[in-house]
């Protein structure tokens, strides 16, 4: 198997990978800071917000929590493509709209898919800082924006740390369907080099190599976050 992946490496499919992985990362993280956006304001609107507007937000996280993954990543796609399309050839942009169009599908679903967990992780976040912290703020004199940024925020990602690490690494995996749609992402890359050197046990085991770093990597630095961002908050947790 090590002399097989050496030949693999060898016909250059090892770049085509790390390209993907890159792809990859960059769906992963754009996505992820839109879920959080998403997370925060739907937790902010079911926490404080007008009824409506929460139940709205409940709708959303509901549906999206029940629909594969990979339907909403459909939906997306072949539900705007004619669109884009259509736009892109009116514009004279269709080469680039081919070729970021699956990238743009990718980062939406991703950021729907997190937000919709994140929207509960956040209100969770919400909920666990002690009600008598913000009213000793407001007795002290505190304005709300005071209060926002030195009390309800810091704790809030506190608190929000570890869910938001179980939504990363679900989003981290999910990237790996919308190799579906074209994106060439390390799925997407490993099934090309599998096809081309016809040999799949090799490029999936480098794929989930791949995977597999990414993730210990990014759970690394979630604990490094958490020690260091937590530090003086203990006490609170």
């Amino acid at each position: 198997m090590l002399e097989t992946i050496l030949s693999v490496l060898r016909e250059g499919w090892g770049w085509t990978l790390l390209r993907g992985a890159v792809m990859t990362l960059l769906i992963s993280i754009v996505g992820m800071a839109l879920g959080i956006v998403i997370g925060i304001l739907g937790a902010s609107i079911k926490t404080s917000g007008p009824k409506l507007l929460g139940l709205l937000v409940s709708v959303y996280t509901t549906v999206v929590r029940s629909i594969p993954e990979l339907l909403i990543i459909y939906l997306l796609f072949f539900g705007s493509v004619q669109a884009v399309s259509d736009l892109a050839d009116a514009l004279s942009w269709t080469d680039a709209m081919t070729s970021w169009f699956p990238a743009l599908v990718g980062i939406l679903a991703i950021g729907l898919i997190a937000g919709s967990y994140a929207v509960e992780v956040f209100r969770g976040a919400l909920k666990a800082i002690p009600p008598g912290q913000i009213e000793a703020a407001r007795a002290i004199g505190m304005s709300s924006r005071q209060r926002l940024f030195r009390i309800v925020m810091p704790q809030m990602f506190w608190y929000a740390l570890p869910g938001t690490n179980n939504v990363w690494q679900t989003a981290l995996k999910d990237t790996a369907l919308i190799s579906l749609v074209g994106l060439v992402e390390i799925m997407r890359a490993a099934v090309l080099g599998a096809a081309a050197t016809r040999e799949p046990l090799a490029l999936y085991l480098m794929a989930g190599a791949l995977y597999f770093a990414i993730g210990a990597a990014s759970q690394g630095v979630f604990v490094l976050a958490e020690r260091r961002y937590g530090h003086g908050m203990r006490g609170h947790a």
